[in-house]
């Protein structure tokens, strides 16, 4: 089954806790703190690989995990840090993340971070000074992140078949490469697009069999809206327009109308008129008649028979000379990860809200994640996040705020009742 959108959750891994430990032995006079670091978290990549052409692997695993650091251990022992995640898409996939277009994979193995693994905490060996050589305190991991992530295919290829149904793209795509698309007499044969290689001499492009379009498709009818996305991400258009079909020209302003109703980027698209089932007898009488409305229209046209080869070389190095004077299809403009606002060598921004219950909320993401790396059943974590609160403004703000005595304050996940008197 062709799937060309779907939507995953992916979470990172957490950071491994920092431990708190002491060196003890016989003969060992001082040991001191040895408590090593947690390892990272693992990340989570997406990366662009050629083995596969649909998202369809993707559609009912939703949920993608990174592998946790582990703990830290005595004598200073440092966690393993976590196993990253890769998952694979094909080339020519969209990454969007929080509405944002974060990526635009269209290179083999090209990769894209998309949730970063939680640092490990540090152990109390890191915390030794020479006013303090007994640190009871270690710091937890942060949490991965997490995601959820929209990834849209758009078929990338250098050139794309467009045509009325029945036209004759499949069997012209069935002619020119190894692909074996599904032939047959009736319309709406081809349900998904179709890529194929075709090999011209030293060189090489792919072209892809996009489904049949109708008139009305820009809105839905027919197959629709849902495969005119992967027409923009090639660089040819070759219509084929089916000769022995009544009004080949009507045909062929149809789709064209269809292309500029979805977009008006398509119809500057550099088009190629085939004219197809020239072995035909119904198709020699209005073979002419299409060439000069054509060459009118201003585009170009070359006529063909699928079936028995006729023309066929000549047009794939008519193909090949228009495709190398065209440029490259260009990645789409990724949008930046936005930067949470800190302060050069202070705390991150926060502000104090009251809550509908009459509790006040310090709203700030960064601190929030900050205080998630504080133990707090650890006695010193307490009168070390007693001092960040000082050193950061956060109990002046509180007082600012109008936050007395007894208050219900809350941080994230922490509450605490106000009591000004202990600071």
């Amino acid at each position: 089954m062709f799937i060309d959108e779907v939507s995953i959750k992916v979470v990172a891994g957490k950071g491994g806790d920092g431990v708190v430990s002491f060196r003890r032995e016989k003969y060992v006079a001082f040991g001191g703190p040895d408590g090593g670091d947690g390892g990272d978290g693992g990340s989570v990549y997406l990366e662009a690989d050629e083995g596969y052409t649909t998202l369809s692997h993707l559609r009912y695993k939703k949920l993608h995990k990174a592998g946790a650091g582990q703990n830290g251990s005595g004598s200073k022992c440092f966690g393993k840090k976590g196993s990253d995640l890769v998952i694979k898409v094909p080339v020519g996939t969209l990454v969007r993340k929080d509405n944002r277009l974060i990526a635009d994979l269209t290179v083999h193995q090209e990769r894209c971070l998309v949730a970063k693994g939680g640092r490990g905490g540090r152990g109390n060996a890191r915390f030794t000074g020479a006013s303090h050589q007994t640190p009871r305190f270690a710091e937890r991991g942060e949490m991965g992140e997490e995601a959820v992530l929209v990834l849209e295919l758009k078929v990338l290829a250098d050139v794309g078949l467009i045509g009325y149904p029945n036209a004759g793209k499949s069997t012209f795509l069935a002619a020119i490469s190894a692909a074996r698309p599904k032939v047959a007499s009736y319309p709406f044969t081809t349900l998904s697009p179709v890529l194929g290689v075709v090999d011209l001499e030293d060189d090489s492009f792919v072209v892809a069999d996009l489904p049949g379009l109708i008139q009305g498709a820009h809105q839905g009818v027919g197959l629709g809206i849902e495969f005119l996305k992967h027409v923009e991400r090639t660089r040819l258009l070759v219509h084929l327009v089916d000769l022995s079909a009544p009004a080949p020209w009507d045909a062929f302003i149809a789709i064209n109308h269809e292309l500029a109703s979805y977009s008006q980027d398509l119809t500057q698209k550099p088009q190629l008129v085939l004219g197809t089932k020239i072995d035909l007898p119904a198709a020699a009488a209005q073979k002419e008649e299409l060439k000069t409305k054509i060459a009118n229209f201003g585009n170009e046209v070359d006529f063909i028979s699928a079936v028995t080869g006729e023309n066929l070389r000549p047009v794939l190095f008519h193909i090949k000379k228009k495709l190398d004077s065209l440029p490259k299809v260009s990645k789409l403009a990724v949008e930046p990860e936005p930067v949470a606002a800190i302060s050069p060598g202070g705390p991150p921004e926060f502000t104090v809200e009251q809550d509908e219950d009459g509790a006040y909320r310090i709203k700030s993401e960064a601190l929030s994640r900050r205080i998630l790396r504080y133990n707090l059943e650890q006695k010193e974590a307490l009168l070390r996040l007693d001092q960040l609160f000082k050193r950061w403004g956060i109990i002046t703000a509180l007082e600012d705020a109008g936050v007395k005595e007894g208050d219900l304050v809350r941080i994230g996940d922490l509450e605490f009742v106000f009591e000004p008197e202990d600071y």
